[in-house]
């Protein structure tokens, strides 16, 4: 009798040191040991009591003395240890069935080695071990009939043998009660802790997607206004005009320039110079649209991208951006007044007009508004686009 895990086995619940025995070799070996053990000595008085010969002694002790450590050893030293053990288990179901066909079938001696051997093997391999179990201790006792070795039919046993055999089975249940209470035990810890590993590796992926999305925020906008950069309008502005001709909409460019920015920085220091960009970049975006893109264009430029606001609409919205600005004057966050020069280009939804060609219609235009003086808004014309 051998005490049963409840994990399905599995090549992978092998020890990490791969000269141990399998887990399952070792425990088989350790209650087979002990149990078999337990076994001889009932067996023992119950031979005594029967007079039986030397070689049903020799026997016996061969069975449940000497053949549990031969069991280990071959699973042991198996290229598939759990297999071997699988077959020790069925060799204890057949071996269990001669034992009851020579012996005449004493009751509780037959019933608590056929009963724990199918416990055994169907704790390992289920409903079809159990079948099996009960198919090889059938077996032992066809081949025992078969070969003349069956005793006379003496179901009956002593008092103190069946006592014996009573605390016997007793004890294998208590002892598989405990292991599989242990390994049920044991298999919640570790799921606990998958979980456990299973959280902490889902949030580190999650604060590494967070990182990831901050890098790719940071690569995208620019460090002193906030604003997108132009790497991000090279990435979007084709994606935008596609969208717009899709769905039939017009698409116009912004490209806004700060007049006269080399004299703040001059007059007031690059520190100033920072102040002015920033907050002009302030005052864009809350003119801005959700679907509208603002970008920092270059030094002291800025592009805003429309989609589908036609050209009057656009023009309208720079001439507001131009006149919030200019109102601005000076402040505690303006050192200086500031005013706009701004270009505007519109394409509409069938031109298939190229992002390079909008943004140089854009500025030829803006080019336009600071020739003629600054602080103005100039519209591309039409053929600017052709």
């Amino acid at each position: 009798m051998t005490e049963a895990p409840q994990e399905k086995p599995a090549a992978d619940t092998a020890p990490d040191d791969a000269s141990a025995p399998h887990w399952a070799v070792r425990m088989n070996y350790r209650n087979r040991s002990a149990s078999w053990l337990m076994v001889f000595g009932i067996l023992a008085l119950h031979f005594q009591q029967q007079s039986y010969g030397l070689w049903h002694w020799g026997l016996m002790a061969l069975q449940f003395l000497v053949y549990p450590h031969l069991a280990y050893l071959r699973a042991h030293r198996s290229a598939d240890p759990l297999a071997a053990e699988l077959w020790n288990l069925r060799l204890d179901s057949f071996c269990f069935g001669i034992w009851a066909a020579v012996l005449g079938f004493p009751l509780w001696l037959s019933f608590v080695a056929i009963v724990c051997s199918c416990i055994n093997l169907a704790a390992f391999a289920g409903a079809r071990g159990l079948m099996q179990s009960l198919a090889a201790t059938g077996a032992g006792i066809l081949l025992t009939f078969t070969l003349g070795g069956a005793g006379p039919f003496a179901p009956d046993t002593s008092l103190a043998v069946s006592l014996l055999c009573i605390v016997a089975m007793a004890s294998y249940l208590a002892l598989f009660a405990q292991g599989v209470n242990s390994r049920t035990l044991a298999l919640h810890e570790t799921r606990l802790k998958l979980r456990q590993s299973e959280s902490a590796l889902q949030d580190k992926l999650q604060a590494i997607e967070a990182l990831q999305e901050q890098l790719r925020e940071q690569a995208n906008r620019d460090p002193l206004t906030g604003l997108y950069n132009r790497r991000y309008l090279d990435d979007s502005l084709q994606r935008e005009l596609d969208r717009c001709a899709r769905e039939g909409l017009p698409l116009s460019l912004l490209l806004i320039d700060l007049d006269h920015f080399k004299q703040i920085n001059d007059s007031h220091g690059h520190a100033a110079g920072d102040a002015v960009l920033y907050r002009v970049s302030a005052l864009l975006l809350q003119h801005m649209r959700s679907s509208d893109i603002c970008c920092r264009w270059g030094g002291e430029e800025f592009l805003l991208v429309l989609p589908g606001v036609g050209l009057d609409a656009a023009a309208e919205r720079a001439e507001l951006c131009r006149r919030v600005v200019a109102e601005q004057g000076s402040t505690e966050t303006l050192p200086c007044a500031v005013t706009l020069s701004i270009g505007v280009a519109t394409c509409a939804a069938e031109a298939g007009t190229a992002p390079a060609a909008l943004i140089d219609a854009a500025d030829r235009a803006l080019y336009r508004a600071k020739a003629e003086g600054r602080d103005r808004v100039c519209v591309a014309a039409a053929q600017a686009l052709q």
